[in-house]
């Protein structure tokens, strides 16, 4: 892969996979955080954008166990409601899903 499809897979991946991502938090409307929350929204869109760079580079590095490192730092998270967990499971699944699938079709077409 040249250094100019990798610097567009990256670009594609990693704020691409915002609108992905909101697509699917949106299909559980009871998950949503509640009004005031822009500021979690915000956080949680560079979060994504952090793991979706992790991601990508360890994939394309030929390190695909060091995505259960990313997996495992976001497991440290604490939250007091049920309907928090699920959205931020939701989200991170949705996010990894993005990445590891584009990272996979990419690889595939090396």
């Amino acid at each position: 892969m040249t250094a100019v499809g990798v610097v567009l897979l990256f670009l594609v991946v990693v704020p691409g996979g915002s609108p992905f991502v909101r697509w699917v938090l949106s299909r559980v409307p009871a998950a949503r955080p509640g009004p005031g929350k822009e500021g979690l929204e915000a956080a949680g869109r560079w979060i994504g954008y952090l793991e979706r760079t992790l991601i990508l580079a360890l994939l394309l590095s030929g390190n695909p166990a060091g995505v259960g490192f990313v997996f495992a730092g976001k497991a440290i998270a604490r939250f007091s409601e049920r309907e928090q967990v699920e959205y931020y499971l939701l989200g991170t699944f949705a996010s990894f899903t993005w990445a590891v699938v584009l990272a996979l079709a990419a690889l595939a077409l090396v």
